[in-house]
């Protein structure tokens, strides 16, 4: 009787962390939702220096339960084009190096603190289907981090920070 009771015990300590989880991850889809701004991206560099990220104007979108985030960003020092509708090939290839854009589906890991980002859709069609790791923080209800996991970084990056800002509210 005492090893049922055990059983059942655990069964249901079980349950409750399940629940506690789902609830941690409702509460961060809650921070995670809506439109931010893209305010720094700082890249701490192997020797040691830092730059700022050149595709620095930027928005994210996430929906309210944050299972689903667009982004868009440009660098906006690109070249502009000669012509306005018909641009060289090296025109064209530097305003796409400019620029980046994805959709993806999004698993919040809360207790680790970090989001799993499944490309749905991705300017670069070798992404589309991939998965990615971001570490975030909430700085009050309109400051967020997310740091680029260091699995996912190319040298001489050896960090890189998006610091957004909520839009609105």
């Amino acid at each position: 009787m005492k090893q049922v009771r055990a059983w059942i015990t655990l069964a249901l300590l079980g349950q409750s962390y399940t629940v506690l989880q789902a609830q941690a991850a409702s509460d961060v889809a809650k921070q995670f939702a809506g439109m931010w701004r893209l305010a720094s991206n700082p890249q701490r560099l192997a020797d040691g220096t830092s730059r700022q990220g050149s595709n620095s104007v930027a928005y994210a979108f996430f929906d309210a339960n944050a299972s689903h985030m667009c982004f868009v960003s440009m660098n906006p020092n690109r070249p502009l084009w000669k012509s306005q509708s018909a641009p060289t090939a090296e025109e064209g290839l530097s305003a796409l190096k400019g620029f980046g854009a994805y959709c993806s589906t999004i698993e919040i890991h809360p207790k680790e603190g970090f989001i799993v980002r499944n490309y749905e859709i991705n300017q670069t069609p070798n992404a589309v289907g991939k998965m990615t790791k971001r570490w975030y923080k909430f700085e009050g209800a309109n400051r967020m981090t997310l740091q680029i996991d260091a699995a996912e970084l190319t040298l001489p990056v050896v960090e890189n920070i998006l610091i957004w800002e909520r839009v609105g509210k």
